[in-house]
């Protein structure tokens, strides 16, 4: 009887074993750690966090939704689209930091190729537009795309390149814009 026990418990929780994942990119400017767990809210979704430092001393955390969807069409596209909120304090700016928010709608594209499902294309997008950005914010975006290499079936390496930007006074504050490297682990 405790052996059954024991084989229930353990398939009870091995999905949530590997439905988490912990992202690290880097550049010779930003440092950006992720967390993120599926999601039971809609289809096939995860919710995250995420937390960038560049060498300006600036600081960026999000945390949001994004729901994907496998495309039946065309083998290995998935399409996603999400919303994450955004907090940013912002140095170098004025003689004192400033603090700037926002709700950011997003969309992501994502291609396995079929032939060789260990390599991956991804391309993501975040805009919040004025009216629903705060502080002294007029608007937020962050644009993205890598190219990623399954090492495992829980690792993945990938290079890529990244914008994200705040615009304050018409004059746009740059977090981040260049290449990145970076690694996902499963667990």
């Amino acid at each position: 009887m405790l052996r059954r026990l024991a084989v229930v418990s353990l398939f009870a929780i091995s999905p949530l074993a590997v439905a988490d994942t912990m992202d690290i990119n880097l550049s010779n400017s930003v440092a950006q750690f992720k967390y993120s767990m599926v999601s039971g809210i809609a289809g096939k979704s995860e919710l995250f966090g995420s937390f960038l430092y560049n060498d300006a001393n600036s600081l960026l955390g999000e945390g949001g939704l994004l729901v994907m969807n496998e495309e039946g069409s065309i083998p290995g596209l998935s399409l996603g689209i999400g919303a994450k909120a955004v907090v940013a304090s912002l140095n170098k700016i004025a003689p004192n930091r400033k603090t700037v928010s926002g709700i950011a709608l997003g969309a992501q594209m994502r291609y396995e190729i079929p032939a060789d499902r260990r390599f991956a294309f991804v391309g993501e997008y975040h805009y919040a537009p004025k009216i629903i950005s705060f502080g002294d914010s007029e608007r937020y975006y962050q644009g993205a795309v890598r190219a990623e290499y399954a090492v495992s079936a829980l690792t993945q390496a990938y290079i890529g390149y990244r914008t994200t930007k705040f615009y304050l006074s018409g004059a746009p504050c740059v977090l981040d814009n260049g290449p990145h490297i970076g690694v996902k682990l499963s667990f």
